[in-house]
């Protein structure tokens, strides 16, 4: 029986299709790639993520998706030449769907036509912020009518919606993100991505750095804003299928400031897990001495806290002797037992 999960083949465009150069972006240094992609670097691709798995009952399901730069800004000859590389694999059943990233500014009938004559099934979209102020400073003028038109044209061609929001930009704060997460949830995406701004070099972000004209939100900010935006987008019903960059070496290379971390959603789901654990307590009548959790046994670590944070923090706040954490295989969410 196979698992209900999702392989995608990375296929890196960088840069290519942006009219704009955002001040946050720096695909070479956030993918590792710099060519351009053609026949033989997209063979490559296949070869290294699809083919192993063709055998494998690992994953129920294949995609190909196109990356790192605005798909539909291509011009029409690139986009039919990288999409008939992948098509004949989605005719004959090895690929399930291609998928593709773009700027809402490039979605038109004549585009979603040809994504899905070729077999595309999701566009993802940046909107990354749709504070106008915070586009402006970030040099990426998107109006809200724009993404409205852009989501309404996706959804009317029948396609899967990505929203991807970034968090941190130029002008950005707590509130203005917070509205950047209310109005995307009212796009009723299929799932969202969410980012914080880092200062890598080769980017405007590094020179304003440099000078002094920007400042990066510290790690601990970030953490407060993603913790809310995912309680935001649960309550919703709305996947996150990311949150922060991939680690990989390049982006190591290159990284200069800015709240990176290479577990963040973990960081995030810690301090979920904490709130949870406080309110339980707050429930009762009269905090005791001791008290005992039980939870699922795969959110353990989650409710721990990284390097046993959370339990050093419950216990100082409410003075307590012990805390015992339970991990239980059929327990499904949390339970204070004592």
């Amino acid at each position: 029986m196979k698992n209900n999960r999702l392989l995608i083949a990375p296929v890196f465009i960088p840069h290519e299709g942006c009219p704009y150069r955002c001040v946050f972006c720096s695909q070479t240094d956030i993918t590792g790639s710099a060519f351009q992609a053609d026949e033989e670097n997209v063979l490559s691709v296949l070869k290294t993520y699809l083919y192993p798995t063709l055998q494998s009952d690992k994953f129920s399901r294949r995609e190909v998706a196109f990356y790192g730069g605005s798909f539909t800004g291509l011009s029409d000859e690139r986009q039919e030449f990288l999409l008939s590389l992948i098509k004949p694999l989605v005719d004959d059943g090895r690929v399930d769907a291609i998928r593709v990233s773009t700027h809402p500014l490039f979605i038109n009938k004549k585009q979603l036509e040809r994504l899905k004559a070729f077999g595309v099934e999701t566009v993802e979209l940046g909107i990354q912020s749709t504070n106008q102020e915070v586009l402006g400073k970030s040099g990426r003028p998107c109006s809200s009518a724009d993404m409205l038109s852009a989501v309404s044209l996706i959804r009317e061609y029948d396609l899967k919606l990505g929203l991807q929001l970034m968090l941190g930009l130029p002008g950005d704060n707590e509130n203005r993100f917070e509205m950047s997460v209310a109005d995307i949830i009212g796009m009723k995406p299929d799932f969202v991505r969410l980012y914080p701004a880092l200062v890598l070099r080769h980017t405007p972000l590094f020179s304003m750095y440099q000078k002094g004209v920007y400042s990066p939100w510290s790690l601990e900010r970030t953490l407060g804003s993603l913790k809310n935006a995912v309680k935001s987008f649960g309550i919703a019903d709305i996947p996150i299928i990311r949150i922060g960059l991939q680690p990989d070496n390049s982006l190591r290379d290159n990284f200069v400031a800015g709240p990176f971390h290479p577990s963040l959603r973990y960081l995030v789901d810690c301090r979920i897990g904490l709130d949870l654990m406080v309110d339980r307590i707050l429930s009762l009548n009269r905090v005791p001495e001791r008290v005992a959790f039980r939870v699922p046994m795969k959110s353990v670590s989650i409710y721990t806290g990284n390097r046993r944070e959370n339990l050093k923090i419950l216990k100082e706040r409410f003075s307590l002797e012990e805390i015992k954490l339970s991990g239980e295989e059929h327990c499904r969410q949390l339970e204070l037992v004592a």
